[in-house]
Order: structure tokens, then sequence, then C-alpha cells
């Protein structure tokens, strides 16, 4: 089941990568969005700074219509002329009624919720939507920088915290000569109330909240789908926030008050800001827990865009190669163990051919056939124990030994698994044998018409010309019933370490050596053996032994020895011959066949 355990690897490994994938993936979302977070709360604050700004330049200008009133310059004049301090009721009166008429005039989105006209020495001399301090002859506003700045002249705006209430500022000289000081000034406050915060918000886009004094004023929120009541987390960070944290540009770096919720702290500058005064931005971030958060925060839009076609493929490919695997090394192992049985069952094979199968199979198979065998031992019946290998074939060399005198293939016409290596055309020179009288040896194996007569000697070679090579001599034909082999002739008068004595020999016909051995195997039986042997070669292999100076020449002699001995001793037609594993070693079994 190789290919089956390596596919589970592979899917094991492939879910893992994308389980890492999808944690690195998880990772970076959270950084990533942290660290917009924090780009986006200080936009937030500079946005809502700059919406201050420009809200306070409106406020400044709706007021022009207070500063060019002749009723409240001639109301402003009477008061200055007062030397006691003591304005009568008539100035009063009169810039009452004409700072109600100038709130009137200004527009509903920059109307101030209270006006005072002021004199130059900084007192009230009349005022409308305050009443806290309605008289109260002693109330002035001249101590307030903004003021003072006004009654010289000057545009101002300023946030104050008048009791629990913030209040934004915007201050406008009265004049009535040019050549004159302001003859007072003009104050709006408008109060900094959960409407004025949460306008502020929409028109910025944000969510913001205003504190002083180390608590929350009003708050507002300009964002879709953010819940105001995160705003209340505010309230504990505030007092961990000292005026070190703020830094040269006003405004703190992001604070995290939770893991989904950051916000930046700005001063708001003027009188507020010695009392703690200024807001604050928030801004949420969206956080995965784990790969499954992406389920959960994904919404339809994002569940259609992925590509399901490209899924289903995946899964059906993945699908495809497991079964393909499965039925490799599970089913067709299985059906071919259950087809066996089949014929074990109907007596068309007497064992199982263990060779055809693999892995478990394969030791199942053997059992099987152990098992038969045993029960046949214990019936009393002919027993199909399986042959020595050592017995059959001998041990077999670790290296191939092959000689000048080894067989050819006895079989004429199959030519052998390992082809032997080309025989030398001359053999090499033998050792100096002993001299073999001419009587042996035929006259007729050393006649030669250029060959010297018997008993002479050679001539002698003319001065300067070396000696002629000795002549070849044809042999004599072997007798009908040894085997022809190689040897050597001793030539008279001629070195026998000589190199070029060798005599050449022809190839021998390969029925002759099959006669000579006793290799000759019936017809019938060489397929079945050749069919055998090469079983057993795949099996040895399988098993790690080793197969070289293997021929099937030598297998087929053993097996023929091993097949006479068994039909002499249990009287049978002819022996089965088998391959299976025993010990982890290729083994062969042989089996009497009697019908």
């Amino acid at each position: 089941m190789v290919l089956s355990r390596v596919w589970y690897v592979l899917l094991g490994v492939a879910v893992a990568v994308a389980l890492y994938v999808v944690y690195v993936a998880v990772g970076q979302y959270n950084r990533q969005t942290l660290r917009a977070l924090k780009e986006g709360l200080a936009s937030d604050s500079q946005t809502v700074e700059w919406a201050l700004k420009i809200d306070a330049r409106h406020r400044i200008d709706a007021l022009l219509v207070g500063s060019v009133d002749a009723t409240l310059q001639q109301a402003l004049v009477a008061a200055n002329s007062v030397k006691d301090g003591r304005v009568s009721d008539k100035p009063k009166s009169d810039a009452k009624k004409a700072l109600a008429s100038i709130s009137d005039n200004i527009p509903a989105d920059w109307r101030s919720d209270a006006l005072f006209a002021v004199d130059r020495d900084g007192h009230v001399v009349a005022q409308v939507g305050f009443d806290a301090v309605a008289g109260n002859d002693d109330f002035e506003l001249g101590g307030y920088e903004a003021v003072n700045d006004a009654l010289h002249g000057w545009l101002r705006d300023d946030v104050w915290l008048l009791g629990s209430k913030m209040y934004v500022v915007a201050a406008r000289p009265v004049e009535y000569d040019a050549t004159q000081r302001p003859a007072g000034a003009i104050v709006g406050l408008k109060e900094v109330s959960k409407k004025f915060a949460e306008d502020l918000a929409r028109r910025t886009r944000t969510s913001l909240a205003f504190f002083a004094a180390g608590r929350s004023v009003s708050s507002g929120v300009g964002v879709e789908g953010f819940d105001p009541e995160q705003l209340d987390a505010l309230g504990n960070d505030l007092k961990n926030v000292d005026a070190q944290a703020y830094g040269e540009a006003g405004r703190t770096d992001a604070r995290m008050l939770s893991d989904g919720l950051g916000a930046t702290y700005a001063r708001l500058p003027g009188d507020i800001w010695p009392q703690g005064g200024g807001f604050a931005v928030v801004r949420t971030r969206t956080v995965l827990a784990g790969p499954t958060s992406f389920l959960s925060n994904a919404d339809d839009k994002d569940k259609a865009n992925v590509p399901w076609l490209l899924l289903v493929c995946v899964v059906g490919v993945a699908a495809a190669v497991g079964v393909a695997a499965t039925a490799i090394e599970h089913s067709a192992p299985l059906g071919e163990l259950v087809m066996q049985a089949t014929r074990l069952k109907e007596g068309r094979m007497e064992t199982l051919q263990v060779a055809r199968l693999r892995g478990a199979y394969r030791l199942a198979a053997q059992n099987i056939n152990e098992g038969i065998e045993r029960s046949i031992e214990k019936a009393g019946g002919v027993t199909r124990k399986p042959a020595d290998l050592e017995a059959i074939l001998g041990p077999a060399p670790a290296q191939p030994s092959m000689s000048a005198f080894s067989f050819l293939n006895s079989d004429p016409g199959v030519a052998p698994d390992i082809p032997p290596p080309a025989l030398p055309a001359r053999l090499p020179p033998a050792p100096a044998p002993k001299p073999v009288p001419f009587g042996d040896i035929p006259a007729s194996a050393f006649s030669s018409p250029d060959a010297p007569s018997p008993g002479a000697r050679p001539a002698p070679a003319p001065p300067g010309k070396p000696l002629p090579p000795p002549a070849s001599f044809p042999q004599a034909p072997p007798p009908s019933h040894l085997p022809l082999v190689r040897g050597f002739a001793t030539i008279p008068g001629v070195s026998p370490n000589d190199d070029d004595d060798a005599t050449t020999v022809g190839a021998v016909p390969a029925e002759l050596l099959a006669q000579a051995t006793g290799d000759q195997v019936a017809a019938e039986e060489r397929s079945e053996w050749l069919a055998v042997f090469d079983d057993f070669v795949r099996t040895k292999r399988q098993c790690g032994e080793p197969v070289d100076g293997l021929t099937f020449e030598k297998f087929a002699r053993k097996l023929k020895e091993n097949r006479d001995a068994l039909v002499l001793r249990h009287a049978c037609r002819r022996v089965r011959f088998s391959v299976y594993v025993k010990d982890g070693r290729a083994s062969l079994k042989a089996v009497p066949v009697r019908h």
C-alpha cells in the first residue's frame, strides 16, 4: 500500500500547508489592520481639528452682522461714557434688543447659543441665551484672552469650560469709528453638546468624544455600524494620559483600548487646555482569532467570489488519485487472491501462486499454502514440502566466475539469460607439457604440405632473416562419445611457452554440449521451467539476494536432478515447481503430480 500511504502523506502535507498559509494570512491581516487603524486615527484627529477651525471661522464671520449693527454700537458707546461703572437701563435694554435681532439674522448652522455685548472694560452690557448671569452686574468677560484681544480689534476663537459645560467661543470687535478704539465686542458661545458632537462627527465621518477635567463631556458617531457604547471605554483610559503623551504635535499616538478598539487624543487650544480639555477619535478594527474567523466575518459577497468550480475540480482530482492508488494496491491484489482462491476451490490449482501477489496478500497466500500442507500431513497424505534451495541450485557465488572451458547453453536455439563473454580467438600459453611420442597422435593430424618430416629439425634461417612463424596444424576429430574441449599440442622444436604455439579451435555445437552434460530438458517442461526461472530471479531481487552467476542452464540442470529424484521416490508422472518466500529468501517448492 505504498502509493496509498504516500497519497495520504501528500494529503496531510497539503492540509498542513493550507493551514500554515491561513495562519500566516491571519497574522498579516491583523498586522495590516493595526497599521491601518493607527494611520486612520491620525487622519481622523487631524480632520476633526480642521473641522473645528473651520467651524470657528464661520461663527466669527456670522458675528459680522452684530459688529456693524448701529443700535449695538450706540448702546456700547453709551455704556462706555459712564464714569462710575453704573450703566443705565436704556443702554442695556437697547443692547439686548440688538443682540436678539442679530441672533435671528445669523444662519441656523452658525447661530450661537448665547450672545454677549461687552464694553471696553470687559463688562457685560447685555446678553441673550445665558440666563445664568442675568441680573449679575459684576459678571464680566474681560479676563478671557479671546475677549481682551477682540476689545483691541482682533478676531478670536476659543474653547471655554463654564461650570460643567464646554463652549466654543467666537469674539469680534464692535467698531463705530476707525480712528478710535472699538466700542466693545460681541461674543458668541456655542455649547459643545451631544448635537454639536454628532454634527461634527457626521461632517468628518468619525467617532469622537470631547473631554475635560478627566471626564467625557459629549460624544458623537458619524460612522455607520459603530456602537456608541464603545466610546465609554475612553473614561477608563483618560486617567492614564498625561500632558507629555501629546508631544509637540498636540496629539497622542494610537492607544489600543482593546484588541479591536483604538483611540487617539488631541488637545484643544485656548483656555480649555489647562483644564485638561480636548477631544478623542475612536476607530475599530476586525481582529481574526484564527482560520475560522475568515468564515465568520465573510458576507454573501465574499462567499460569491469563491471559485467553486476550481474547488470542485481539486476535490475530484484528489479523490480520483486516491481511488486509483487504492485500486492498484488493494483492489487488484485482492481480486487476484480471490481469483486464485476460486480456482483452488474448483480444483484447477493445487496451491496459490505466491509470486503473483504482493505485500500482505503474498504473506497470506504463503500461510494458506502452508496450512494446506499441514492439513494434508495430518490426514496422512503426500506432503508438499518445499525443496531446499541450496540442494537444488547449490550456493550462488557472490561474483560470476567464467573460465575458458565453460560450456555454452545446452539447448540449441535458446539464448541464455546472461550472455557468456566472447571467447578469445587464441588461447593463452599453457605450461610446458611433457613431450608426447608421435605414435600417440595420428601422423595425419600433423601432416601439412609445408610441415617438416617427423624427427627433422627446422632449417636455420638465412642470416638477417627472421624465422617464419610455426605452422598451424589441423585438429584431430574428437571421439564421438566425449565432449570437445580446448587443449594444446606440443610441436617438436618449438618452445611451449611461446604464445604463437596456441592451437585455435572452433565453437562447440550446442547439441553436443547438451548430450555431453545430460542437460537435455523435455520440450514440454522447458517453457514451464523458463517461467519458474524468471519468477525465481525476480523474487530473489525483490528479497535483496544476489543473482550474479545464476543461469538458466544451471537452474534447469538442478531442477532436472531434483525432478528425477522425486519421480523415483513418489512414482509420479511429473513434478511442478513454484517459487515462494521463506524467511525473507526466495525458495522453490516441488509438488509431485500423479495425473
